[in-house]
């Protein structure tokens, strides 16, 4: 089954499809990336500007016609820091879904570094033992620890790249 996975970030929106089989490793079959730099489009009130907003949007329908194009059977839609922390970024995910069809699930701070967590998890394996999962992204920075498969501490910062360099 080749399925699809959109994740907007705080700077980069990514799209990678992959063929998926029950007890398989999930196998690439294509990428497609832009950088929005969606928290960089922020109004000083805190909002996403109509700049970012429609860059959102045309991605979003750009992704769609790709990953049907390249044969997707199926697309999940995260969206992390940006449109969680902007204050209309519940707004921005509804014009996403109204005039896209794309569902974005907004993740919170919490469920991102718990996500991570698993997939790092997934990558080494037990014998990798206790793990301490460092994620920096635009706009937070996730940590989770842990010796199985959920973490023991899953947290996120609002300590991301882009966040502390801008000026």
């Amino acid at each position: 089954m080749r399925l699809g996975v959109l994740d907007v970030g705080s700077n980069t929106v990514h799209l990678l499809l992959v063929d998926a089989h029950p007890g398989a490793r999930p196998l690439p079959a294509h990428k497609h990336k832009a950088q929005l730099r969606l928290s960089e489009l922020m109004e000083a009130d805190g909002r996403i500007g109509q700049a970012g907003a429609d860059r959102l949007v045309s991605f979003c329908a750009e992704a769609v016609a790709l990953a049907e194009d390249k044969g997707a059977e199926s697309l999940l839609a995260f969206a992390t820091s940006a449109l969680r922390d902007a204050v209309n970024g519940e707004e921005v995910i509804a014009r996403v879904e109204a005039e896209t069809g794309v569902g974005l699930q907004l993740l919170s701070g919490e469920e991102e570094a718990r996500l991570t967590f698993l997939a790092v998890r997934r990558w080494f394996g037990w014998q990798a033992r206790r793990l301490l999962v460092l994620d920096i992204g635009g706009g937070s920075l996730e940590l989770a620890t842990g010796i199985d498969e959920d973490p023991d501490v899953a947290m996120s910062l609002p300590l991301g790249a882009g966040r502390l360099t801008r000026g």
